[in-house]
């Protein structure tokens, strides 16, 4: 059976429509869109994959021709038994939800078409498994594509930049219309590629500091602060804003990752 009849099968099924809008499915047919993804990687024949959501197996096959070993994780039981029967012995078949799996403890790329409704939280997961994940290349929706390298003062801009421009550098590959999909979304994907920056410092800490920085996105980041401080009084949160050389009155999406950071290190004395 091909990738496609696989898929045709797939979506005829009495429950796929269900499982689709549950897990946020939407499988890529468009052979040349698998060969850039691939391609875009920059993978090496020794190298490991963790795929999040193979689907109808389309990128699997693609994947496992280009690298030594695919992972792939899939939630969707209706799809497993088939993904194995038909795939390479290089490929394992994971079953589970991709934000609660264990991931490998070995070197590896995620290579993936992330599914919509979870692309977000999974990219902050991969924050977690820097020393492990070598490199990231996935589809995504376009407007989270574009949140990854937003500038500060921009609608897109928020948590999910800061983190992402603070970890990683990421360059933007190429939009995917709605109609290389089966079924189509309704919006514009791209595929990004996030390599990570050498020797940042790992502090899980910032992560939720820049998170709650954000809780309330228009109020002025004193506000905001005050807030995560209770025990300082508002003075001395307009001093430390001042010795970290930010306006009082700037909101959270007016300051850039090297702002964000030094506000941070003057809460973290």
């Amino acid at each position: 059976m091909t990738a496609q009849d696989f898929l045709c099968k797939a979506l005829r099924r009495g429950e796929s429509s269900t499982l689709k809008k549950r897990f946020g499915q939407h499988f890529l047919t468009d052979p040349s869109i698998l060969r850039r993804i691939v391609q875009f990687a920059r993978l090496t024949p020794e190298d490991t994959v963790v795929e999040i959501g193979p689907g109808a197996g389309s990128l699997t096959l693609a994947l496992a021709a280009a690298v030594h070993r695919v992972i792939a994780i899939e939630i969707d039981r209706a799809l497993i038994a088939e993904l194995r029967a038909r795939l390479p012995s290089n490929v394992e078949i994971i079953e589970g939800d991709a934000l609660e799996a264990v991931l490998p403890q070995i070197p590896f790329h995620v290579v993936a078409n992330l599914p919509y409704n979870i692309a977000t939280p999974l990219l902050r997961r991969f924050i977690d498994y820097r020393d492990q994940i070598l490199g990231i290349t996935v589809m995504i929706q376009k407007e989270v594509a574009d949140r990854l390298s937003a500038n500060p003062r921009t609608r897109d801009y928020g948590p999910l930049s800061v983190l992402i421009q603070y970890y990683a550098t990421v360059a933007y590959g190429f939009t995917v219309p709605p109609g290389a999909f089966k079924p189509p979304p309704k919006v514009n994907s791209a595929v990004v590629r996030i390599d990570w920056k050498p020797r940042v410092p790992d502090d899980k800490r910032f992560t939720g500091f820049v998170h709650k920085a954000f809780s309330s996105r228009r109020k002025k980041l004193a506000n905001n602060l005050q807030s995560m401080f209770g025990s300082e009084s508002r003075a001395q949160i307009l001093q430390r804003l001042e010795s970290a050389g930010i306006d009082p009155n700037a909101r959270p999406e007016e300051l850039s990752v090297a702002e964000f950071l030094r506000v941070y290190n003057q809460f973290r004395m």
